[in-house]
């Protein structure tokens, strides 16, 4: 059998890549070593990069591993990253987004609709950064295209998979606080 350490190192390197989230069967049939062993190499990697205070971490994200850079780190890196190269999305992009992310597969008009605004610029924005993509209209003339996010969504977002959304009830008003701000716009 492989050294644990020797696998740790060669996961580390492949991690480091930069390709994205790799997959844990993944990197066990490439090693073709058991599962289990390589998920205790990973382990191993994750303990010695906090234990040694290296700059990168090992994480779980959309149902692989990757590096991300410690969180210690990312006000100096943010810095030194420009603008351009680490653009942010605005209010009304983020907006679209969460609505695509919680209510997917969903088209352009149901967003425009929810958001209460024409979303073809946003949406526009966020298929071209990757973090949507359209469904094509399955053959169909006239069918709108349905939106849906993408493993880059999750893998900007540190979800493992759409199930660690938050619970949008966290976000929403009680349908008594909506009452109250209703009857209170009505009376104006």
């Amino acid at each position: 059998m492989v050294a644990l350490a020797t696998v740790a190192r060669t996961i580390e390197g492949l991690l480091s890549l930069g390709i994205g989230p790799i997959g844990l069967t993944e990197l066990a049939e490439f090693l073709e070593l058991e599962v289990s062993y390589v998920e205790e190499a990973i382990d191993s990697l994750a303990t010695d990069l906090v234990e040694h205070d290296r700059a990168t971490r090992v994480v779980k994200v959309a149902n692989g591993y990757a590096l991300k850079t410690a969180p210690d780190l990312a006000g100096v890196l943010g810095r030194f990253l420009s603008e351009d190269q680490s653009p942010t999305l605005s209010a009304a992009a983020m907006e679209a987004l969460a609505v695509v992310a919680y209510l997917q597969p969903v088209s352009r008009a149901q967003v425009s609709e929810i958001r209460g605004v024409s979303s073809d610029g946003v949406i526009r924005l966020l298929v071209d950064r990757g973090l949507i993509e359209g469904d094509r209209r399955r053959g169909r003339i006239g069918e709108p295209i349905l939106f849906r996010t993408t493993q880059l969504f999750l893998e900007r977002f540190g979800l493992d998979d759409l199930t660690n959304l938050p619970a949008l009830a966290d976000f929403v008003p009680s349908g008594e606080l909506v009452e109250v701000l209703e009857e209170s716009r009505r009376n104006r």
